[in-house]
């Protein structure tokens, strides 16, 4: 499938031929150095050639289906041997900028492509199926429990939260059908047009006007608030779903990154800045201003590591001037 990932690939061949995950893993020589998990970062050439051999994907088809696909735009400082540095992948993976475990999906496409599903809803870039028109869903419709992708990262039929009734004494897992979730319509199609920014930008193919969007995005996820969306929102359907979450800070900014909506209205606000916005300069002024109505006039303080490997796109003109502006402050490494 165009797009799909390592471990939607394999499990679907699972599926098909009615082989065990794990067996098949050992068949494909993608366990010698590592679980899936790991390969599914970068495959390693002697991964590469025996899969060539076994199934006649070319190179360049395999390794569109990892993450180093995405190394030199949201995911800088990549390892380039992972299964071998395990210091250096446990730093990159600490820090780096992905949804390892917590699954986000579109349940129409699960339901056309029998649970296949595309790299890049590992990445908190996507936030909008283009396709079905629907915001990403990233919790259980039933329990309201976050979704995350099994061992071999595969995604679950059902939701396999447990739950606890206490009036009854009644423990059970939720078992909720994930594909049968009804997700957020995206009312306003130019909320899909940034996401098919994003997607230029992720593969490579972004003008300059698309990379300095992509960067401010990655700044309003942490400074976009509801007043500002108001102010300067897009898609109504955003005021009605964004979940606003107290507190910014070291403990708090990086769990911003899980929610959909929330990256959503940071590119809808980021969008709205830079059509009247020339300079970062201006930026920083409109940012500076929204906050300020908005009562915000407290400094965000933005985790150094997560400035340098992640979610900043460090190096970041609109992160420099926030900073010197005392908009943003810069904090020391602290993932709690």
């Amino acid at each position: 499938m165009d797009g799909e990932s390592l471990a939607s690939w394999v499990n679907a061949m699972s599926r098909q031929s009615g082989m065990d995950t794990t067996a098949l893993l050992r068949e494909l020589r993608l366990s010698r150095e590592g679980s899936l998990n790991l390969l599914q970062v970068r495959l390693p050439e002697s991964a590469v050639r025996h899969l060539r051999r076994e199934t006649g994907l070319d190179e360049e088809a395999l390794h569109a289906m990892t993450l180093a696909r995405f190394s030199g735009t949201a995911l800088p400082h990549l390892p380039v041997e992972p299964w071998q540095d395990a210091a250096a992948f446990s730093q990159w993976h600490s820090s780096a900028w992905l949804s390892d475990r917590r699954a986000r999906w579109c349940p129409k496409c699960l339901r056309e492509n029998d649970m296949r599903w595309p790299l890049r809803w590992m990445l908190p870039w996507s936030f909008a199926c283009l396709k079905h028109s629907l915001y990403l869903a990233t919790e259980c419709a039933r329990c309201l429990s976050p979704v995350y992708f099994n061992k071999h990262s595969a995604l679950r039929r059902s939701c396999s939260a447990y739950m606890r009734e206490h009036t009854y004494a009644y423990d059970a897992t939720c078992g909720f059908p994930i594909t049968q979730q009804r997700n957020l319509r995206v009312s306003d199609p130019s909320i899909l047009i940034l996401q098919q920014r994003i997607n230029a930008w992720l593969d490579g193919q972004a003008t300059t006007s698309d990379r300095q969007f992509a960067s401010l995005t990655a700044v309003m996820v942490l400074l976009v608030t509801l007043m500002m969306m108001r102010h300067h929102g897009e898609d109504p359907a955003l005021l009605c779903g964004l979940r606003s979450r107290p507190g910014q800070g070291t403990v708090h900014e990086w769990r911003l990154w899980e929610d959909p909506l929330r990256v959503a209205a940071a590119a809808s606000v980021a969008h709205q800045i830079l059509r009247s916005a020339t300079s970062p300069a201006d930026v920083a002024t409109t940012i500076q201003d929204l906050r300020t109505v908005d009562h915000r006039e407290y400094p965000c303080q933005l985790d150094v590591m997560d400035w340098a490997y992640g979610p900043a796109l460090r190096p970041n003109l609109y992160v420099d001037e926030l900073v010197r502006r005392g908009v943003i402050t810069i904090g020391a490494f602290r993932r709690v």
